[in-house]
């Protein structure tokens, strides 16, 4: 004859079994997250790609003395924008949601990448990377707080490796791109639109990837 074990100390194993078992939000959470950081390390090789070309194009002739300095400011607005996003979007994602604030720092990040190509002086391109750069920022701040406030803690030093880790793949992603289809002076344009492709995953994330149940309760207490 079977003995039923009815424990307390069984009845708290099972719980922490079910408590820890993974659900298809949890990994919808963590594909666009990941998504969302490669995008970002694509991002982040873009413009040392084109660069030289874009303001040799741009600065048109004799501007190689120019090429240098116009490189380091907008190199420094990019930087400052991705700051200035992390503080700002971050804020957002308090008030509206991580997912929604993710999804519109995607959006950010990939509609003025995109329109870097109708870029016809360098100070426009510097002002186009700073506002992509918003989004860039938040995002980074948005996809790591979703995932970790929608896994269990015993995960998180993995993810978190696992979620920086992808902006390497898209920095080396973006370096593949441009070994198929090299960038020149008269051809640079073409990789901003495929900077602005990420604006696809916000579809994804709006319908696929749950609210974090962190953000929910703390939105109700206030």
């Amino acid at each position: 004859m079977r003995v039923r074990n009815n424990s307390p100390n069984s009845e708290s194993t099972k719980l922490m079994n079910e408590s820890t078992k993974l659900t298809r939000g949890q990994w919808m959470v963590l594909i666009a997250a990941f998504l969302g950081w490669l995008f970002d390390g694509f991002e982040l090789g873009l413009f040392p790609v084109v660069a030289r070309p874009a303001l040799l194009d741009l600065l048109g002739s004799g501007g190689d003395v120019a090429v240098g300095p116009w490189n380091a400011k907008i190199t420094a607005c990019f930087l400052l924008g991705a700051a200035a996003g992390g503080v700002a979007f971050g804020w957002l994602g308090d008030r509206m949601g991580r997912v929604r604030a993710l999804s519109l720092s995607i959006l950010t990040y990939s509609l003025f990448t995109g329109l870097s190509y109708f870029a016809n002086t360098p100070w426009q391109l510097g002002a186009l990377r700073f506002v992509g750069a918003l989004g860039m920022g938040g995002e980074w701040a948005l996809g790591v707080a979703l995932v970790m406030e929608c896994w269990p803690d015993k995960w998180r030093p993995l993810l978190a490796g696992a979620i920086g880790a992808a902006a390497n793949f898209g920095f080396l992603l973006c370096g593949l791109v441009a070994r198929l289809w090299p960038v020149t002076q008269d051809s640079w344009r073409w990789m901003f639109l495929v900077g602005a492709a990420p604006a696809l995953l916000v579809f994804f994330i709006m319908r696929f990837v749950p609210e974090s149940e962190k953000w929910k309760k703390a939105a109700q207490k206030q």
